[in-house]
């Protein structure tokens, strides 16, 4: 038998008297329709209803769900855009490039885990959530590349990576040509290398020599003031018959103290003849070009990194593509 449909006028009367609590036999009396029929129609109509609130609710949740996508993606790059940095310390043991940037998102989750992680509980505990949220913030990384595919030039990041772990092999080269340059001026005192060391209490006074010069000529190159002319050590004369070996103008940076004043201005003038023969001498292009060089491919990504990671250019981008972590 052929399913009856109800006329608009016939449901909209079976719609108000159910509304108004009438049974399905008054109903059926009211409107003249057969309670089966009316019946069916309703919940026909009832469990439609149903459908069209549920596919509203998540369509409501979809789109509160990616804004809130959207802002984290931003947000990651905004992160990346303003902690990006190079290393003020550099050594031939300092991490990778990529170690660096993976350790951003280690660095970005320290207050999440404490908001997540009751004082009370464990350590252990503690380092998995850390780890969880890192993971969570590598994979919004990795989402944010793939919605940026083709409109953003990510190689800027991996041309800074490059260019510090460049850096590292020249600071080593320069670190083997400064102890090179320091025996051969060592070698024209008998002894002199053991009195210098006796200045530190770890016993390596020449060490603290070069490493305090290569850290300064780094610090200089990063600052832009790299003078290849005035002296970088000094001696200072200090209380109770001391004398201090230090960094010329800075009364805070002394690393070397001896009892021998003879001995302090001597050692404050070798560490600046070894310091004149990098600068000047044979091997300055180690400085000159490759150091200066490295620095600016790394300013210059994290100059190109902040323009491309700004959140008036990544938001529309962001909103025409998609990626696998996107609310559906």
């Amino acid at each position: 038998m052929k399913k009856r449909l109800l006329a608009d006028d016939e449901f909209n009367k079976v719609l108000k008297l159910k509304q108004a609590g009438a049974s399905w036999l008054k109903i059926q009396r009211d409107a003249g329709i057969p309670r089966r029929i009316a019946q069916r129609a309703y919940e026909d109509w009832a469990r439609n209803q149903s459908f069209v609130e549920l596919k509203e609710s998540r369509r409501t949740v979809a789109t509160e769900a990616f804004r809130e996508h959207v802002a984290a993606l931003i947000n990651v790059g905004t992160y990346l855009a303003m902690n990006l940095d190079i290393p003020g310390t550099i050594s031939a043991e300092s991490p990778s490039g990529a170690q660096i940037v993976d350790n951003l998102w280690q660095k970005i989750v320290l207050d999440e885990v404490q908001d997540q992680t009751p004082p009370q509980l464990s350590g252990t505990l503690a380092e998995r959530v850390s780890r969880s949220i890192t993971r969570q913030h590598q994979m919004l990384f990795q989402s944010l590349q793939e919605h940026t595919r083709g409109e953003l030039r990510w190689e800027v990041l991996e041309e800074w990576e490059k260019a510090w772990n460049q850096s590292k092999q020249y600071y080593a080269a320069l670190r083997k040509e400064a102890a090179e340059v320091m025996g051969n001026f060592l070698r024209q005192e008998n002894g002199l290398e053991k009195k210098i060391n006796s200045g530190n209490r770890k016993g390596d006074g020449v060490t603290q020599i070069v490493v305090t010069l290569l850290g300064v000529i780094w610090t200089r190159i990063l600052d832009g003031k790299l003078d290849l002319q005035p002296d970088i050590f000094e001696f200072q004369e200090g209380p109770r018959n001391e004398f201090f070996v230090a960094i010329r103008g800075d009364r805070d940076s002394v690393f070397l103290t001896y009892h021998d004043k003879n001995l302090a201005e001597k050692t404050a003038c070798l560490g600046n003849n070894v310091a004149r023969s990098l600068l000047l001498g044979e091997n300055k292009d180690i400085i000159e070009k490759s150091l200066r060089g490295s620095v600016a491919v790394m300013k210059k990504a994290i100059d190109d990194l902040a323009e491309m990671l700004n959140p008036l250019l990544l938001r529309p981008i962001i909103f025409k593509t998609h990626c696998k972590l996107c609310p559906a």
